[in-house]
């Protein structure tokens, strides 16, 4: 089987279900969120503790899935729920517990590993803008616009923790 198809071409592509343009605004936001787990598998080269390896095969997963929710455009065919939003959540508290409290802003460029998480955060937030702009056409999954929103505070944290290390 030959990797390429020819059908894009002419600037189509599969939504799952149906042709669309190159262009679509749901093409784009699953851009983005490819960049965003991308960025995840090189910055898991930089981490040793396996945990977090573990938490960022999680939350790849879990945007893997949002990514199927926004393919999938089907209302109500839900992905990603409020428990991953809370565990997310949960994550960054355990984290800034142990970091000291931020008195100023902060470069995350101390290690490699810091610096690809700064990188993480900052494609998550371009994700986030887009996926904002994709909600204000149809109406998206709000854990999945919560997830999102939280994932990037995640990255910040982790981030944290590894400039000091």
């Amino acid at each position: 089987m030959k990797i390429y198809t020819k059908r894009g071409d002419f600037g189509q592509t599969d939504l799952l279900s149906k042709r669309v343009s190159k262009n679509d605004l749901s093409i784009e936001v699953n851009g983005q969120l490819d960049e965003v787990m991308a960025t995840i598998l090189v910055a898991k080269q930089q981490i040793k503790d396996q945990d977090v390896l573990n938490d960022l095969d999680k939350i790849h997963e879990i945007i893997f899935q949002m990514a199927f929710e926004i393919a999938l455009d089907e209302k109500d065919n839900y992905k990603v729920f409020a428990e991953n939003v809370s565990w997310l959540e949960q994550n960054i508290d355990l984290m800034d517990l142990k970091l000291e409290k931020l008195t100023k802003f902060i470069k995350l460029d101390q290690t490699l590993a810091s610096s690809w998480l700064n990188m993480a955060r900052v494609k998550t937030r371009t994700a986030e803008r887009v996926l904002i702009e994709l909600n204000e056409h149809k109406s998206l999954n709000e854990q999945s616009l919560k997830f999102i929103n939280r994932l990037s505070d995640y990255f910040f944290t982790l981030g944290r923790k590894y400039n000091n290390e």
